[in-house]
């Protein structure tokens, strides 16, 4: 643990002391959503002294998270207040009083009279000594009641916190188009058309509908769009490569030249540059066939496509209907009902569900049919099953070579100089296999995972991240227990199969310093990791360094990055779960628990505030998804318990833990029961009072601060010398900007397109300017970021006035790469 401490510290520190330092250098990278520029969307300015900002951070309460950044963001950092406080509770206890008592029992008394004193059951890895005292057990008894009931509490009280967070956000949210939206599938033949679909719907008398969209299937005009997002970035890369990014030149003008190309498909005001423009040969892989202007033979590629695409766009009515559409009702309370009642009398069709935000719609997935979701669910689920089996299988076998007996055999020397150094001999003991489990469990399960979620066919993004969500715990929750009783399944299963239950019950606690090296190198090493974001910076650097050549591509280098919550949280819960699990007979676990979940409260609230981007909301749904996992958890730790007990030969003991089982079950069924609906919908009469309220005041400050939010979020990047930010990427749809994406129509068919970027004009006398590296790294000057003074008043007529002006390259700023204006007249 000395060692698992020091090697975590090392790690961890110095990444913390190296955020310190870059936080006000590099705004772009480490603090992104302080440049949004409208006061009441960017969260406050954080002091500028090296540790100053951390009170800061810390003081902001739950309504400034909810407002800034959403339901989802408050959820996450919610449950890690929850864990800390869970485990601080419990900590007391396991310090104070678990601890002691397990420490005397380990302690030579050769004349005790005390019955609680003598030894009892089975000795640990065949050490007579480490036999535990009747007291002993029965204190684990007592504390595994105590535990768990304190896991109930806390668990309860932040559902029912979650509820009224839930209902206050939604209130809140309540005019915006998701959420008088909802989302129908399987539909009828007959209701395949707007028209016909609207008609039904204002026929259920459940209010009035506003509109109706069937989605169209427009796989054509998708490949279109796409050849011509490809051509586009090849002639931004030709003039590029005739220009360079930036052009020097005196007499280049990028905007009268953009402006030419729009009108004449071609630019011929360009600046005399010496040598020859560049070529291509346009055979086989372009390595073969008659060489011409790169320039021009992209040009003429370009314009067949968006010729192609604006013909597309006007032929809407010829395209195929699918048996998707949405339909927005003009008030919330009519979505609500409509998704809470029975529709329909054909089963399976016109199934109705609240609507997910338009920039959530997973639109790729809307053509798949439900018998063909039906067979990929089926498919993907036996290749998460073999996945499992065959990676946990593995990750033992890498895990067995960190065991000295295996190394001896693998590595001799190896081994022999762990034997000769005691430091070596801990590190390869204590510190790698946290390493090895952390490296294997965290890298690619989480990549295939997302993939196999959005192949099987859901329709928004968000399902998509809940469905990795689950894959992902689920693998987590199996692998890294198979490590430590995979060899004696392996050898004994054949021998004597009705022993399996004495092998987990045996092998599982002598995982425990595993688990707590785990979670010490989790929370000490790889937390403050994370705030240095190690992954995004090495992409910017190697991007911008050795890839990025044209504006677009510099600026998607820089792109702020995206939370996925369904990679995210398993490793979390999996802290919790193995903390949990231990907390009795490992009591010196349960501070660090406690230190894990306060250390990723600070790290996940600045990362949510101040860097992450999320295109979407799931309006917290991912909580219910969590409290699932904690009763998994539960169950484990309960199980285990018992099995403990019962091979020690305390019968009496394990049968007094029994009742929990059941306990737990009721307590889970109450709590669904109880708040399972009231979180997913929203109670009417609160709806009601909330319009009411509406009805009979002004416009309040949250309310206009949600709808300014939902029409425009201004991101404030200053221009570069490689790049001005003048239009945001394309990440949600192929050949769409991430803009405007305020309705439900396919985005093929109204989304806004891209068009060319040509190289920026340079200034010669910024060339031997210093700092050059830092200039192609995108660090800022201290004016970069606008600063709580600077930033235009939520409700004053400017704001107002750059809604109406910022409206159509807006949009969608919660998004991942949303990159936005330079402080000119830019935006995105």
């Amino acid at each position: 643990l000395t060692t698992q401490l020091i090697f975590a510290g090392a790690i961890g520190i110095p990444s913390f002391l190296l955020f310190c330092f870059l936080r006000k250098r590099w705004s772009t990278m480490f603090a992104p959503r302080s440049r949004l520029r409208l006061d009441g969307l960017a969260p406050k300015t954080l002091p500028d002294t090296f540790f100053g900002w951390i009170v800061t951070l810390f003081k902001m309460s739950e309504d400034d998270v909810l407002d800034l950044v959403g339901l989802d963001a408050a959820v996450l950092l919610s449950f890690f207040i929850m864990s800390y406080k869970l485990f601080a509770f419990c900590s007391f206890f396991g310090l104070v009083i678990l601890s002691p008592i397990k420490l005397t029992s380990y302690m030579p008394s050769n004349h005790t009279k005390n019955p609680f004193d003598n030894p009892i059951g089975i000795p640990e890895n065949g050490v007579p000594e480490s036999l535990e005292s009747y007291g002993t057990l029965l204190s684990y008894v007592i504390f595994t009641w105590v535990f768990s009931l304190a896991t109930f509490y806390f668990a309860l009280d932040n559902y029912r916190g979650f509820s009224k967070m839930r209902h206050r956000y939604y209130c809140k949210w309540k005019n915006v188009i998701s959420a008088r939206t909802v989302m129908v599938t399987v539909l009828p033949k007959h209701l395949q058309d707007n028209s016909s679909l609207a008609e039904f719907y204002n026929k259920l008398d459940l209010g009035s509908v506003e509109s109706a969209v069937v989605y169209k299937n427009v796989r054509k005009l998708k490949h279109a769009l796409e050849k011509r997002t490809y051509y586009l970035r090849e002639l931004e890369r030709a003039y590029q490569e005739y220009l360079g990014n930036p052009c020097y030149y005196p007499d280049y003008d990028p905007n009268e030249a953009f402006e030419e190309f729009k009108q004449k498909g071609k630019i011929t005001k360009l600046p005399n540059i010496p040598g020859e423009r560049p070529t291509i040969r346009t055979g086989c892989l372009y390595l073969f066939g008659k060489k011409v202007d790169k320039i021009e033979y992209y040009t003429d590629l370009f314009k067949q496509y968006d010729d192609l695409v604006v013909e597309g766009r006007n032929i809407e009515v010829d395209y195929k209907s699918t048996s998707v559409g949405f339909v927005t009702f003009k008030n919330i309370i009519s979505a609500q009902l409509a998704a809470q009642v029975l529709l329909y009398d054909v089963p399976f069709q016109c199934h109705t569900t609240m609507a997910p935000e338009p920039w959530d719609v997973y639109w790729r997935n809307l053509i798949i049919r439900q018998r063909e979701m039906l067979v990929r669910t089926i498919i993907v689920n036996l290749l998460i099953t073999l996945m499992v089996s065959s990676w946990g299988m593995a990750t033992f076998r890498i895990a067995s070579l960190l065991e000295l007996s295996t190394l001896e055999k693998v590595f001799p020397w190896l081994a022999n100089l762990a034997k000769r150094n005691k430091i070596l001999k801990w590190f390869i003991q204590s510190t790698l296999p946290p390493i090895a489990l952390t490296a294997l469990n965290n890298i690619l399960p989480p990549k295939l995972m997302t993939y196999l979620s959005s192949i099987q066919g859901f329709h928004t993004r968000s399902t998509i991240e809940l469905s990795t969500f689950a894959k992902y715990f689920f693998f987590l929750i199996l692998t890294p227990f198979e490590i430590p009783f995979a060899k004696a399944l392996l050898e004994d299963v054949f021998k004597n199969p009705t022993d399996i239950a004495n092998q987990l019950a045996t092998t599982l606690p002598g995982s425990a310093p595993l688990f707590i090296n785990l979670v010490v190198f989790q929370g000490v090493g790889l937390l403050p990791v994370r705030l240095v974001q190690m992954g995004e910076i090495a992409y910017a650097l190697l991007m911008r360094i050795f890839f990025a050549k044209t504006p677009r591509e510099y600026a998607e280098a820089s792109a702020p990055p995206f939370l996925d919550y369904g990679q995210e949280l398993p490793p979390v819960i999996l802290i919790f779960v193995i903390v949990l699990i231990y907390s009795s007979i490992t009591p010196i676990i349960l501070p660090f628990g406690a230190i894990y979940f306060f250390l990723g409260y600070l790290t996940y609230k600045y990362l949510l505030l101040y860097v992450y981007f999320h295109p979407y909301e799931t309006s917290g749904l991912v909580w219910p998804k969590i409290f699932n996992r904690i009763i998994t958890g539960l169950y484990i730790y309960q199980l285990m318990m018992i099995g403990y007990l019962s091979l020690r030969n305390c019968i009496y003991m394990a049968l007094s833990l029994t009742p929990l089982l059941v306990v737990t079950a009721i307590y889970y069924y109450y709590v669904n029961e109880a708040y399972a609906r009231i979180a997913a919908f929203v109670p009417l009469n609160n709806l009601r009072e909330d319009t009411a309220d509406d009805s009979s005041s002004t416009p309040s400050t949250s309310h206009n601060k949600m709808n300014i939010r939902s029409d425009i979020e201004i991101y404030h990047a200053e221009p570069e010398e490689y790049t001005d930010y003048s239009q945001p990427p394309m990440t949600l749809y192929d050949g769409v900007l991430n803009t405007g994406m305020k309705n439900y129509g396919a985005p093929a068919l109204v989304g806004k397109l891209p068009w060319l970027w040509l190289p920026l004009k340079g200034d010669k006398a910024v060339i031997n300017k210093p700092g050059v590296f830092r200039r192609l790294l995108g660090f800022n000057n201290k004016s970069d970021q606008p600063n709580d003074e600077e930033r235009v008043p939520l409700l004053s007529e400017s704001s107002e006035s750059e809604s109406v002006q910022h409206d159509n390259l807006s949009g969608g700023l919660r998004s991942r790469n949303n990159v936005a204006s330079g402080s000119g007249s830019n935006s995105a």
